[in-house]
């Protein structure tokens, strides 16, 4: 059941961050990211998504706050659910190894999170060494909050269920 489980999830990333794989190893964090993932699938009622693929969308951009799409995104010709988590990333401003300011003095277009779309995390940069560890605790701590808060699916809430 397990195995049928780790295929039926996965991992993409989104770079609104220009120059950030420049800094960090962003193949190496997501197969962090897809570990931690189906380290918790069996507390995840997975089955109640009838056999659809379920992505994460970890999207690194210039913004406030960490954020958890409250819904998922449905791709029916792809039979597939994405949870998108826009992730903040840091400027040298905001955390010693923050990303260097461009030019203009931004590190991408700002977009603030809006609570009426993201659940909002504190991004508490102060909390990390470096911009690998900051970017996988975060990832996870919004992976949590969103199976903790829980996603409708055709009236069927995805979430941690009690073991």
């Amino acid at each position: 059941m397990k195995d049928k489980k780790v295929k039926q999830v996965g991992v993409s990333m989104g770079l609104e961050v220009l120059g950030l794989n420049d800094f960090v190893d962003t193949s190496s964090i997501r197969k962090k990211i897809k570990t931690y993932i189906e380290s918790i699938l069996p507390r995840i009622n997975m089955e109640d998504l009838s056999g659809w693929r379920l992505t994460f969308f970890i999207n690194y951009r210039h913004t406030d706050l960490i954020g958890v799409f409250k819904k998922f995104f449905r791709y029916p010709s792809d039979r597939e659910y994405e949870i998108s988590i826009a992730m903040p990333i840091p400027d040298n401003t905001q955390a010693p190894y923050g990303m260097p300011s461009a030019k203009d003095g931004r590190v991408g277009d700002f977009l603030p999170i809006r609570s009426d779309r993201f659940h909002p995390l504190d991004p508490e940069y102060h909390k990390y060494d470096n911009l690998d560890q900051y970017i996988i605790a975060s990832a996870i701590k919004a992976i949590d909050l969103g199976f903790t808060k829980g996603f409708t699916c055709y009236g069927k809430k995805i979430k941690f269920q009690d073991l």
